[in-house]
């Protein structure tokens, strides 16, 4: 039970929602799936696995698939710790008036994890490069993600696992504060290869004329050992 209140103080608290700030012209409702499959390398190192991203977003209130992505990276077990993670997405973005826009991105991440007692608190920093087609210009973002994960248990047994984020975007190139999202939702581990997460997420754009997205998704993780 005290976790649980936990949980639900802190969620505010990331959050900060003023759905009040919304208004017809500038805000949307999205579904967003990732999937992503973590394997091994080989055997022998346990410290390099191999990671396919594969992620679909529904946008224009849940009624286009505008959004396609695919990607690959390594994951880098630093330490017991730290992971390092460079990846590599393609990106292909529909729109009714518009031509298809494509894009590459280049990401590493550095993700320090600690678990402190319940309470599991990790801070991925990840720079990402895109590489945009169209005669649209480049960008260059830092991105920093401070996420809290609290087991609920039983017996000593898991049944779920809330957590709350919160994600900042940081344009290098022009230097400001581009986006920032936040959100809250449940992972819950199906079996040993497969864990799903259920989430809400409310973003809030300061350099574009979207300026409010509301989010519901679903992420798969499949993990091969």
């Amino acid at each position: 039970m005290n976790k649980m209140l936990i949980f639900l103080i802190l969620v505010p608290a990331f959050l900060n929602i003023n759905i009040s700030a919304q208004t017809v012209d500038d805000d949307d409702t999205q579904f967003w799936n990732e999937t992503t499959l973590d394997f091994p390398f080989s055997a022998d190192n346990k410290k390099i696995r191999g990671l396919v991203i594969g992620n679909l977003r529904v946008t224009d209130n849940i009624s286009n698939l505008t959004d396609k992505r695919l990607g690959f990276g390594v994951i880098y077990k630093a330490s017991k710790l730290i992971s390092i993670t460079p990846s590599y997405i393609f990106r292909t973005q529909t729109d009714p008036v518009k031509p298809i826009q494509y894009e590459h991105r280049i990401r590493l991440d550095i993700t320090p994890k600690k678990t402190f007692g319940k309470f599991t608190v990790e801070n991925r920093n990840r720079f990402e490069h895109r590489f945009k087609t169209a005669k649209r210009d480049d960008e260059t973002f830092y991105r920093n993600q401070t996420k809290v994960s609290i087991p609920f248990t039983k017996n000593d047994k898991t049944y779920f696992t809330p957590f709350v984020y919160n994600d900042t975007y940081f344009d290098l190139q022009n230097p400001q504060i581009h986006r920032n999202d936040t959100g809250g939702g449940i992972s819950r581990k199906f079996s040993k290869n497969l864990t799903t997460e259920f989430f809400y997420q409310y973003r809030r754009n300061f350099d574009s004329r979207q300026k409010i997205v509301n989010i519901v998704g679903i992420n798969l993780k499949f993990k091969v050992d």
